[in-house]
């Protein structure tokens, strides 16, 4: 057998080891979601991550409130008290909409604050709503939203989703949404890519959504 094919096969040896590795430290990994919603997103998310086979990596946390300011502060004593107990969560998200919170703003730059000091805590935003985050699914789109008559800006974004197959009846609270969607998946990370590339363009931040971040940071972990 030649040098060549005796280094060949050390260097082969030698890549599979380092992704076992990288695929063991993966799995300690542990993160924290706290979402604004009490039902639709945590449902979203755990049927997720059952489907990923991470369950037992990501905890998916009871909000303490629903407003943006909330969410952030219920989940940075969470990540306290966990670091007190002698474990920590390697990563914080806080999933909230736009909507019509006055602390928004706030919110978002609170967790900016707290990850530059060490705290590893992101908020994960849709605006005006998780919603437009499975709207995506459908196709592309950047109409923006705005509250009409006795419609939020919420309900305009449930309007249109009831628009689309099998989501005429959709309402606050439904299991089975990741199912129902999961094969277009790919299609809403790609088109969430794009707006967020329209974004730089436009200076508009209606419509848009983090949820795709989220998405592919936990199918990461999953791989």
């Amino acid at each position: 057998m030649g040098s060549d094919d005796l280094f060949n096969k050390r260097k082969a040896r030698e890549s599979s080891t380092l992704q076992r590795k990288k695929h063991a430290r993966a799995q300690k990994k542990r993160y924290l979601i706290v979402c604004e919603g009490t039902k639709t997103e945590p449902y979203y998310f755990k049927e997720l991550l059952e489907d990923l086979h991470i369950r037992q990596q990501v905890r998916i946390a009871p909000n303490n409130g629903v407003t943006p300011d909330r969410i952030v502060k219920h989940a940075l004593d969470l990540y306290d008290n966990e670091a007190l107990s002698g474990d920590t969560y390697d990563q914080v998200y806080c999933v909230f909409d736009r909507d019509t919170h006055t602390t928004f703003d706030a919110a978002v730059q609170r967790a900016k604050d707290l990850s530059s000091r060490g705290k590893p805590i992101e908020a994960i935003t849709s605006t005006p709503c998780f919603e437009f985050w499975l709207l995506l699914h459908f196709g592309y789109t950047d109409q923006p939203f705005y509250a009409a008559g006795k419609k939020s800006v919420g309900d305009q974004v449930i309007t249109m989703l009831r628009k689309k197959p099998g989501f005429n009846k959709y309402g606050k609270g439904n299991e089975g949404i990741y199912t129902q969607l999961k094969a277009k998946i790919d299609s809403a990370l790609d088109h969430a890519k794009q707006l967020r590339k329209q974004h730089t363009i436009t200076l508009s931040i209606n419509p848009a959504t983090d949820v795709d971040r989220l998405v592919l940071v936990l199918q990461e972990l999953a791989a």
